[in-house]
Parts: structure tokens; C-alpha cells; sequence
């Protein structure tokens, strides 16, 4: 299990800790061939999308999340804590969340 990290995310924003595997029960597939990237929430801003000034719902934390990643561009930014990468990602990159094991 990994501990806490001290990292506060804001707005529409989420702090995933990428796997290096995706899950076995679940595999996203884009047509065009994309790579499709996996991760654990482990922060989440308040939902506040300032530019339509409404509240938008989140993933909860722990939930497995998936997101396109083009071959040329990282989605969102990026950095390791320990051998381990971490994403700071929007919620429109999110193509869809489910259940931890």
C-alpha cells in the first residue's frame, strides 16, 4: 500500500499514480490505435470547472481510471515519487473509471 502523498489537486484536476500493467478485467481499445494509459486516483481537486462555473463530478479515489495517450504527446504533467510515476491530469482526458480489484 502506498502512503499518503502530501500533494493538494485543484479545480477539475486528478493526481493518478500510473500502473504498469492495466487491469486484467477490464481493456480500453481506441480504434485508432492509440495507446490506452491506466492509473489509480489517489488526489482529486473539489470538481470546481471554473469555465463553465459549475461543479462537475469526479472519480473517487482509488478507482482505476483510463485515458488516451498519444504516441507523440504525455497526457498531463508528470513526475516520480519513489520508481513511481504520477499524472496530473484533467478530467476531460478521462475516458472512463471503475472499481479497484
Amino acid at each position: 500500500m502506498t502512503p499518503p502523498i502530501p500533494i493538494q489537486v485543484y479545480g477539475i484536476n486528478l493526481l493518478v499514480r500510473l500502473m504498469v500493467e492495466g487491469p486484467a478485467d477490464v481493456r480500453v481499445h481506441c480504434p485508432k490505435g492509440s495507446p490506452i494509459r491506466y492509473g489509480e486516483v489517489i488526489a482529486r481537486g473539489d470538481g470546481f470547472d471554473e469555465g463553465a462555473n459549475a461543479f462537475r463530478e469526479m472519480p473517487e479515489l482509488k478507482v482505476v481510471v483510463a485515458f488516451e495517450e498519444s504516441a507523440e504527446e504525455v497526457e498531463g504533467h508528470y513526475f516520480y515519487i519513489g520508481g513511481e510515476e504520477y499524472r496530473v491530469i484533467r478530467l476531460d482526458a478521462i475516458i472512463l473509471s471503475f472499481p479497484h480489484e
